[in-house]
């Protein structure tokens, strides 16, 4: 009998390795955190260093800025020089919403076959209109109570890295209703990917995205890169080759603790504007802003902004996007032109 027992026992350990061995998700390195059940929320432990922020309203001002009224309530900033946190040359582009104005709604879009930012604030006669998040694939997207996608990809693409594009989300709800929160942090991706499900139903439109800059002041992106440090693979994917090892244009949403939503769009890869690391755009984010949250979106040849009656006459594009061949007097300065189609868009619309 004992030696029955032995031998069953036996049979199903082996099966259960074979299981483990056809489940992407036992053989995908995972982040440095294994949580089993979703964080609860903050456990309040002190203060900390940066609760010297809040209450502290802050505008970019200074050599390399200049700031333009679009309309009322909506202000357009632009920076272009040495910058002080990356101390690298930067061409760095803002658009300031005050969402306590009732004119204004700020809208998400999505495009099943992609579009240009040019083309969607055309069509939409936009005020402001910027690129959105990551390929469909590593993603939770919904639209108006229409799900899009539930970030079915446990890898980025056909790189094997391990997805790690949705730990924090943007919400819309009604006209000015923006709410940028950490949801994901801590979680798996089966985890993210369940979380973010179970509470679809609750919220009109929701795009997840990473790294989380700042969540309530504390500014989490200045040690993403630590968490995944070091690089785990040689892909461009690999989370701190993508957000720590080189500079890259950024597109960033934040938000204030005085009710502003703020478009960012910082070009890179060009001899006149480097980019930044997800480390120095939070901390540049805090000196000229201080937002109390702020989110990371596609950057990179995506990192498009177009703003009402700036940039390009026909486009509106303001900033340079990478993907143009083309370039102006200035050595690798670049043109307006070379958008990247993608799938979702944020933009602002007079109502």
């Amino acid at each position: 009998m004992h030696r029955k027992l032995l031998y069953l026992w036996i049979l199903f350990s082996l099966l259960a390795v074979s299981c483990r061995e056809d489940d992407p998700e036992s053989v995908i390195p995972p982040p440095n955190f294994e949580e089993e059940t979703p964080p609860q929320g903050k456990e309040d432990d002190g203060p900390h260093a940066w609760d010297v922020n809040r209450g502290k309203e802050v505008h970019p001002t200074g050599a390399g800025w200049t700031s333009t009224t679009i309309d009322n309530g909506i202000i357009y900033y632009t920076f272009e020089g040495k910058e002080s946190v990356s101390g690298a040359n930067q061409r760095i582009f803002v658009v300031d919403l005050d969402l306590s104005n009732t004119s204004y709604a700020v809208k998400m879009a999505y495009y099943s076959s992609r579009s240009t930012a040019s083309n969607v604030f055309s069509v939409n006669n936009a005020i402001a209109c910027m690129n959105g998040g990551y390929e469909m694939g590593s993603i939770f997207v919904q639209v108006d109570g229409v799900n899009k996608s539930m970030m079915p990809n446990n890898t980025i693409s056909d790189t094997g890295v391990y997805n790690w594009k949705s730990e924090a989300c943007v919400f819309l709800e009604g006209d000015r209703d923006v709410q940028i929160q950490f949801s994901g942090k801590d979680m798996n991706v089966n985890q993210q990917r369940t979380y973010y499900r179970s509470i679809s139903s609750k919220h009109k439109s929701m795009l997840t995205s990473a790294p989380m800059l700042i969540d309530d002041y504390e500014p989490v992106g200045e040690s993403f890169y630590i968490r995944y440090s070091p690089a785990s693979s040689t892909s461009s994917e690999d989370p701190y080759n993508h957000q720590e090892k080189n500079r890259h244009p950024r597109t960033v949403l934040a938000k204030t603790e005085f009710n502003h939503l703020l478009f960012i769009v910082i070009d890179g890869r060009r001899n006149v504007s480097d980019g930044m690391r997800a480390r120095e755009v939070t901390r540049f984010l805090v000196n000229n802003f201080n937002p109390q949250y702020a989110i990371n979106l596609d950057g990179g040849g995506s990192s498009t902004l177009c703003v009402k009656g700036q940039g390009d006459p026909t486009t509106h594009v303001v900033n340079y996007p990478t993907d143009s061949d083309k370039v102006d007097p200035r050595p690798g300065a670049g043109d307006h032109t070379g958008e990247r189609s993608v799938p979702t868009f944020f933009y602002i619309v007079k109502k």
